[in-house]
């Protein structure tokens, strides 16, 4: 596809009528537009835009009428806004010309609803034929479908988001003819999508007579719905596992590289542990130290008046010859009863009563001995207690100073540990995120492996029921017809399966091939460009002999979509689906603003390569940019014009 004229008539700034010619040369293939900002280069790309597909992209108010002119309409009168384009596709010239019609009433102008849109084509024989206003829409999209329209027309913005784009997958197969292979398959279908050429054709045998086999082929519907849905959960868990495991790379990759610091952060926590265990022993010896203390207070503390006691009892003579805990008060009363507890009588003058009387004098309260002896034994007896105290609260202290060593030597050594790690990323974190990502990889695997169970068990009800299927139809002379037909189509559909996976996975490693050569030629680096199987491009780098996705400047992200799209446009021109009788056509590349964001070098590498990959470059561009990229593209330059604004609402377009 080249374009050959784009003209217009009061489009926004454009007064009057506008026409611009662009280079159809295959050497000097390149036009440039240069123009400041707020000059009408956006203006002039979605001139293009409205003209193919009705739609115009700009700020403001919608309506496309130039100002100046609306604002001098009067009621009752009535102006046109027109764009046209002349363009070349399969050697055919096509002219498509988008009208809209605006009037003036009531001090309002307002424009048509439904501009109207004209196509015609030129034969063989030079005239010029029209084409039928309900097929100009097909027609368009069948020269440049509007979903690829924008990678063709871009704006800065465009230019920057290209490879990002959710539907760039679909995108890329519409564009190298691709889809009509993926289109095919969908098209064949399966038994159990009625719509489909195998499901019409299941869905045409006769099975009223048979209920049974009616049955079966229920059976086999449910089952092949079954496996499209384990599919689905199947990719879906295929998504889930490689994205785990790029992040899987990047924290084993992070962790290699801070082994000694992980290394330190484990014994600092380990430590901190450590520390806080020892603290709670240490409080709890403190604890039972208050406790014993506050039991044995007093022994310790009158310990030195115990022993002045007991050696002053020592120094003093008394008799305590009394036996002990007899008082005189018991004696007198076995003498008033007359009869000792063993049985003897007591009355005055035997031997019994005389010893009673003797033993009076020894016991108290008329003996002080006897209560001097049972003082000292308690003064024994107290200072046992205070010995066994003061050897438990030794023991406690001797403890609780053993906490506290130690609690000192561990902070001294976190403290060391923390000096060490001070500045440096902690390691804990991407280890616990580590170990998750290896548990969410464990489960994944589980829960592919029960999908996998499951759909071996489909597939077998599958092969089962089909055995009965097709035994049960045999004897019916339509249904053969239809198998034969349906054992072409499976026949076909068992082929195109692989085939495709074959074809995409090749697409997309010639792609990747075609981009990273664009991109070595643009980019002054060592990146390359890494393309997934969603066609999502990332620039990554080596580190220690492993891929990692690295950071985008603005000019590196503007030069990977530059290399992104001419590898696009190279790989169309291969022609790589020819042998399968699908061919490609080249674009032209529109651009508005291409080198904003890029540096002097980045200009002159995209300068240099895109003239080489595409048919056509057509540019709208700063005169600050162009001067980076002149010297490399000036040789290739056929057609130049200026934007001279004459006011903001208005643009003159002066060829050079």
């Amino acid at each position: 596809m080249l374009i050959k004229t784009l003209r217009m008539k009061n489009f926004r700034q454009f007064k009057g009528t506008t026409e611009i010619n662009f280079s159809c040369d295959a050497e000097k293939n390149v036009t440039v537009i240069l123009g400041d900002n707020t000059f009408g280069k956006t203006t002039l790309l979605q001139a293009f835009n409205w003209c193919l597909y009705g739609e115009a992209n700009l700020p403001g108010k919608k309506n496309l009428l130039n100002y100046e002119l609306s604002v001098q309409m009067k009621n009752g009168e009535q102006e046109t806004v027109e764009v046209e384009i002349i363009l070349l596709h399969d050697n055919v010239e096509y002219i498509i010309t988008r009208t809209q019609k605006y009037n003036c009433g009531g001090g309002k102008v307002i424009g048509e609803a439904v501009p109207t849109i004209i196509m015609s084509c030129k034969q063989a024989d030079g005239q010029t034929k029209p084409i039928e206003s309900a097929k100009i829409e097909n027609v368009i999209n069948g020269i440049l479908p509007k979903g690829l329209s924008t990678y063709f027309f871009f704006d800065t913005e465009r230019i920057s988001t290209v490879s990002d784009r959710k539907d760039i997958g679909k995108a890329i197969k519409d564009f190298l003819g691709f889809s009509a292979i993926e289109n095919a398959a969908r098209h064949l279908g399966d038994k159990s999508k009625k719509n489909t050429v195998i499901g019409k054709i299941y869905a045409d045998m006769d099975l009223k007579s048979d209920d049974q086999a009616q049955n079966a082929l229920d059976r086999i519907h449910t089952a092949e719905e079954k496996r499209a849905a384990i599919a689905e959960r199947l990719q879906e868990c295929k998504t889930q596992t490689d994205h785990y495991e790029e992040r899987k790379a990047e924290l084993e990759q992070i962790l290699r590289d801070n082994q000694t610091t992980a290394e330190l952060q484990k014994h600092a926590d380990k430590l901190d542990r450590r520390i806080k265990d020892e603290e709670k022993i240490r409080a709890q010896s403190i604890e039972e130290y208050f406790k014993e203390f506050s039991a044995g207070a007093l022994p310790f503390f009158i310990r030195p008046l115990l022993k002045e006691t007991d050696d002053f009892l020592k120094e003093v003579k008394i008799d305590d010859k009394g036996v002990r805990d007899i008082t005189k008060a018991s004696i007198e009363e076995l003498i008033r009863r007359g009869r000792c507890i063993c049985g003897r009588e007591i009355f005055e003058g035997n031997d019994a009563y005389e010893h009673l009387m003797a033993e009076i004098k020894y016991v108290p309260p008329e003996s002080i001995g006897i209560t001097v002896r049972h003082y000292r034994e308690q003064l024994k007896n107290f200072s046992r207690s205070f010995e066994r105290i003061f050897d438990r609260l030794k023991q406690i202290h001797e403890r609780i100073e053993h906490s506290k060593g130690r609690i000192h030597d561990w902070e001294y050594e976190l403290d060391d540990c923390r000096k060490k790690i001070s500045g440096k990323e902690n390691m804990a974190r991407y280890e616990s995120e580590l170990a998750d990502i290896r548990r969410h990889l464990r489960e994944l695997e589980d829960k592919k492996s029960r999908f996998y169970q499951d759909d071996g068990a489909q597939k077998r009800d599958i092969d089962q029921y089909q055995k009965v299927y097709d035994k049960l139809i045999a004897t019916s002379a339509k249904n053969r017809e239809a198998k034969k037909f349906l054992a072409y189509a499976e026949e076909l559909k068992e082929w195109l399966e692989p085939t495709r996976k074959k074809i995409e996975g090749q697409i997309r490693k010639n792609l990747e091939e075609e981009v990273n050569k664009l991109f070595d030629e643009m980019y002054h680096g060592d990146r390359r460009v890494s393309i997934d199987e969603q066609y999502h491009a990332d620039l990554v780098a080596t580190v220690a002999d492993t891929e990692i996705i690295s950071g985008e400047s603005e000019g590196a992200k503007r030069v990977k979509n530059f290399a992104f799209i001419a590898g696009l446009v190279a790989l169309a021109k291969k022609q790589i689906l020819k042998g399968l009788g699908i061919s490609t056509e080249s674009y032209p590349l529109v651009m508005d603003a291409p080198f904003s964001n890029a540096d002097e070098k980045h200009t002159a590498g995209i300068s240099k390569v895109l003239p080489q990959i595409a048919e056509q470059i057509i540019m709208f561009v700063m005169q600050k940019d162009w001067n980076y990229a002149a010297p490399v593209m000036n040789q290739r330059v056929e057609k130049k014009y200026f934007l001279n604004k004459i006011s903001e609402t208005f643009t003159k377009i002066e060829e050079a």
